[in-house]
């Protein structure tokens, strides 16, 4: 069975993964026309049954959202329409704002501390009183329509052979059915994923079901995508916009990475772009 939270990509398909952009749209364009998945018009090309996944953080922090956002939501559609997919899964920060625009939460502050307040910028949208966000955030909904449709549509993960494709991580002692149904832990977990080793036990529930393998964004990186878990899983937050808590000189980058057959996570290919002076990362 195909879960609508988690589609499958046929075992046979090429897949090239991105996370975390931010909102740094540039550098996202550039390194998918390196790529061969989009002409200079930023049209899709890619050849047939080629897979386009994100795994999350599209927007805040970074100066364009609505252009990254605009982007992908079109790739959706000429993708499909040329015998592929764009499939992307959802970081905490679509999820936060998903969950302000539908009411189902009030953590206006969290947004906005984790760079919400970029995104209501760039979309020209007037200041938001987290006493009252509902006139705001209509606002939003109003000069980006169908936005709050669009991240609640956004999946929990994508599978391809045995590779799990999430924002966070696996949460260990959890399993596959458990993302987007009773946990949203894979949206927010760092070192509980990434630092458990492999052979302990936690993560049973996902090797039961296929998943010995994992590419996952959220926690930036310093120098560029590294494995984890001995090869098991392969870190692609690659800081595209420019977090303040990265030591100094840590590098700004936007990184693809392709896989496609027996490929090792750690041999995979890889399109970098660096954003140190892309005009729409954070700024500082």
């Amino acid at each position: 069975m195909n879960d609508p939270l988690i589609p499958r990509v046929p075992d046979d398909w090429t897949v090239w993964a991105f996370s975390d952009p931010h909102g740094v749209a540039t550098g996202l364009e550039a390194a998918m026309i390196r790529a061969g998945l989009l002409d200079e018009d930023l049209r899709w090309i890619a050849p047939q049954r080629t897979a386009l996944v994100g795994c999350g953080d599209y927007l805040d922090r970074g100066l364009d959202s609505p252009r990254v956002v605009a982007l992908l939501r079109r790739l959706e559609i000429e993708a499909a329409a040329a015998g592929s997919r764009a499939l992307f899964a959802r970081g905490n920060h679509e999820h936060l704002l998903y969950q302000l625009g539908i009411g189902a939460s009030d953590d206006v502050e969290v947004w906005l501390s984790y760079g919400g307040r970029a995104t209501l910028d760039a979309y020209g949208c007037g200041t938001l009183d987290p006493a009252n966000p509902g006139i705001v955030l209509r606002e939003l909904e109003m000069r980006a329509p169908g936005l709050f449709a669009w991240l609640g549509g956004l999946v929990h993960a994508v599978r391809w052979r045995d590779v799990l494709f999430v924002h966070g991580g696996l949460p260990p002692w959890a399993d596959l059915e458990d993302l987007g149904r009773t946990t949203e832990q894979h949206l927010w977990v760092r070192r509980d994923f990434f630092e458990t080793p492999w052979g302990s036990g936690a993560f049973t529930g996902f090797e039961q079901a296929g998943i010995h393998r994992v590419v996952f964004g959220h926690s930036p990186l310093a120098n560029g995508a590294r494995t984890f878990h001995e090869g098991r899983s392969l870190g692609i937050d690659t800081n595209a916009c420019g977090n303040p808590q990265l030591p100094p000189g840590a590098h700004r980058m936007v990184t693809l990475v392709e896989l496609a057959g027996e490929v090792a996570l750690e041999d995979t290919r890889r399109v970098v772009v660096a954003t140190d002076d892309a005009p729409d990362r954070r700024p500082g």
